[in-house]
């Protein structure tokens, strides 16, 4: 049988036969009412198969593949027809055109061998596709190949148009870039006078090294969003895609875009544009620069490792070996039923009983305690905090030099690269030594690595001397950011309070104390802990009512400032007469965390109470309820009807042995007076009952 069957044969044919309509457009501008559409190849061909009513033809479906382009066979309507044609329910698929199934060789003739493998006959409104000869399979051969070339001869002559129209500068096309309108009468791209101010904005506020979650979050709160934009789907129907929140990842998008500097990319290369430019290149280049270093993923938190959470978890160091204190949790259960946590020293960890580390262990719970309570009491201080911050002051002064220092040398590199890949891309352009083309494109490239490390690092610098130089730590503003603290963090979750912390606590150093060791034999044990804290974060965050949603790493490229330092003394244990689980030595002295509990009293267990309890409530309810029986009274209690007779038996004692059985409390007493040795006693006599129940009780009284 041939792949595709003669019209001669279908018309011997007496009985119906199924057609399927197929049409396809290959762009969106297709799609609509026009003569080339989907509709418009539709009706061309329901007019063909009214034409051959008379052979048994009846339309029975019709598939669709709008804005899709012939290159293959991966299509939903094409992929409908086939599923329907192989399952047998349409013997014949009418198209208007051959190019309109496909414009591939490579899937002709796959497809072709589908359709001969499935009896079904493809029939052309404009064109002789008949494969009953071999001339016929040859012509289909020819035109399918005519289709091949004519599509990949359309994508070339597209390709070279788009190249030639970006080597002078114009705008090749798709959606109008945010900061842009498209200008009818310039046939180009003019700035919005909106959008562009924002635009700047984001690179401004990016070449300062602010992260990208920080722009969105900035741009989101004043009620920023992306430009409103229609999309046109497949069917016809539109969709708006716009008017979207900022996202890091959009934020990124547009910085990376070089057509804001003025220049238009195609194919990996940048050409100078026509359109006027949004940003200079010096800023262009020194926000691309700015958000470098986070395109490096983060390292991974494996945060839910954290089984009984650690508030200091990556905060908390050794002061004497150096090393990060590492979470753990032993078997032991404190009098809340939770394990007991630590913060072991990681040398101490890794080296176990070798490891010479005088802090070692630190109890998790009152290390924590010390840091947040300090910190939430510190703000009652301010003759604390004024120290501190006189301090801090200082330290910030004496820095000042060596910064201006550095950001003097970072400047002589700046210059220094520029001039030399000025000289680069001179001998580039000269072209005197092709041999050395390579070479100096890859000394370029690595000079423009350095040069944007060079344009990060001045930045960081400008920030923290700007910080030295103008940047006053506000004794007081410092107090009403702590003393918001302590209120804000015993309300939020776990997860929460945690990025709360590491959002302006850079590290929390554990040592032992300088003082006195306590006398031997005494729990008492005193450290020394130095808080950092980056204080601009700290007051900043508080001054807002700050409620963290999700902590993003800062990146590396982000100037930490200048920490404020504090160091205390506590003890970690509860001094004499003291109530709270550490004490607070300097620089002040308080009592800090919850109170300690006392043990509560265990509950007293309920009265034991002998089986002739139940036999005597059994035997009401079988006197009070009418067609209660023994059977059904064993199954509401879930026990055998053999259960209840048993006891049952302890209502033939005598009264006074039922008398004493039913004043019995005591699980002991209830187990010497069993259920079987007083049912064994109920079958003898009321006089031997008494006799022998009393010669019991002087026993078990004698034990």
């Amino acid at each position: 049988m041939s792949a595709i069957q003669s019209p001669t044969s279908v018309r011997a044919r007496a009985h119906a036969i199924a057609v399927a309509i197929y049409a396809r457009v290959s762009t969106a501008n297709q799609v609509g009412g026009r003569f080339d559409s989907c509709e418009s190849q539709a009706a061309v061909c329901r007019d063909f198969i009214a034409k051959h009513a008379g052979d048994g033809w009846f339309e029975v479906a019709c598939f669709s593949d709008p804005a899709y382009s012939g290159g293959s066979l991966n299509r939903p309507g094409i992929r409908a027809l086939m599923r329907q044609i192989e399952a047998g329910e349409i013997k014949v698929v009418v198209i208007f055109k051959l190019e309109r199934v496909l414009r591939s060789t490579s899937e002709w003739a796959p497809f072709r061998a589908f359709l001969k493998a499935h009896g079904c006959q493809l029939v052309s409104v404009t064109e002789d596709i008949s494969e009953a000869t071999p001339s016929g399979r040859l012509k289909n051969n020819i035109v399918m190949s005519v289709n091949e070339y004519e599509r990949d001869n359309t994508a070339e002559k597209i390709r070279i148009k788009l190249n030639e129209q970006a080597k002078r500068g114009f705008w090749t096309g798709g959606q109008v870039p945010f900061g842009y309108v498209y200008d009818e009468a310039l046939q180009g791209l003019s700035p919005h006078l909106t959008e562009a101010a924002t635009l700047r904005r984001i690179f401004e506020m990016a070449a300062k090294l602010t992260s990208l979650t920080e722009i969105a979050n900035t741009l989101n709160d004043e009620g920023l969003r992306t430009r409103a934009r229609i999309f046109k789907k497949r069917d016809g129907t539109k969709k708006n895609v716009g008017e979207k929140r900022f996202r890091s990842d959009i934020i990124r998008r547009l910085i990376t875009r070089p057509l804001y500097a003025g220049r238009v990319r195609m194919n990996g290369k940048e050409f100078p544009g026509l359109h006027a430019a949004l940003v200079t290149d010096d800023l262009w280049e020194r926000a691309n620069a700015g958000i470098r270093p986070a395109i490096q993923p983060a390292a991974r938190r494996f945060r839910n490792r954290d089984k009984h959470f650690h508030l200091l978890k990556g905060v908390a160091h050794c002061g004497c070996c150096g090393r990060a204190m590492i979470p753990n949790a032993s078997g032991k259960l404190d009098p809340d039923g939770k394990p007991y946590r630590y913060y072991t020293c990681g040398y101490a960890h890794k080296e176990r009983s070798d490891a010479h580390c005088p802090v070692r262990h630190v109890s998790a719970t009152a290390l924590e305690t010390a840091v947040v309570g300090f910190l939430g009491a510190c703000s009652q201080h301010p003759d604390v905090l004024a120290a501190t911050t006189a301090s801090a002051r200082e330290r910030r002064q004496t820095d000042r030099v060596p910064l201006r220092v550095r950001l003097s040398e970072v400047e002589k590199g700046l210059t220094s690269i520029t001039e030399q890949l000025r000289n680069c891309a001179k001998a580039l352009v000269l072209g005197n030594v092709a041999a050395l083309d390579e070479v100096l494109r890859e000394q370029a490239g690595a000079l423009q690595t350095e040069k944007q490390r060079l344009l990060v690092e001045r930045e960081q610098v400008r920030l923290e001397l700007a910080a030295s130089e103008e940047g006053d730590i506000d004794t007081q503003r410092v107090g009403t950011a702590l003393e918001k603290f302590g209120e804000l963090l015993p309300t939020l979750s776990p997860n929460e309070q945690r990025d709360l912390v590491m959002l302006f606590v850079e590290r929390v150093e554990v040592r032992p104390s300088a003082k006195p060791a306590p006398k031997a034999g005494s729990c008492l044990r005193l450290l020394e802990l130095r808080l950092k804290l980056r204080v601009g974060r700290l007051i900043e965050g508080m001054s807002e009512q700050l409620v963290i949603e999700e902590r993003t790493a800062l990146a590396a490229s982000v100037a930490p400032g200048r920490p404020l330092i504090l160091t205390l003394n506590v003890a970690l244990a509860p001094v004499s007469g003291a109530q709270k689980p550490v004490t607070l030595l300097t620089p002040f002295r308080c009592e800090l965390g919850f109170t300690r509990r006392a043990p509560a009293p265990k509950p007293e267990l309920p009265p034991v109470l002998h089986p002739i309890h139940r036999a005597r409530a059994w035997q009401r309810r079988l006197d009070a309820e009418r067609g209660l029986n023994r059977i059904k009274l064993a199954a509401e209690e879930g026990l055998a009807a053999g259960s209840i007779t048993h006891h049952m038996k302890l209502l033939e004692l005598a009264e006074p042995i039922q008398a004493h059985l039913l004043n019995i409390t005591s699980a002991e007493e209830a187990r010497r007076f069993g259920l079987n040795r007083m049912k064994a006693l109920a079958e003898l006599p009321l006089d031997e009952q008494v006799r022998r129940f009393a010669a019991l009780s002087a026993t078990v009284a004698a034990s």
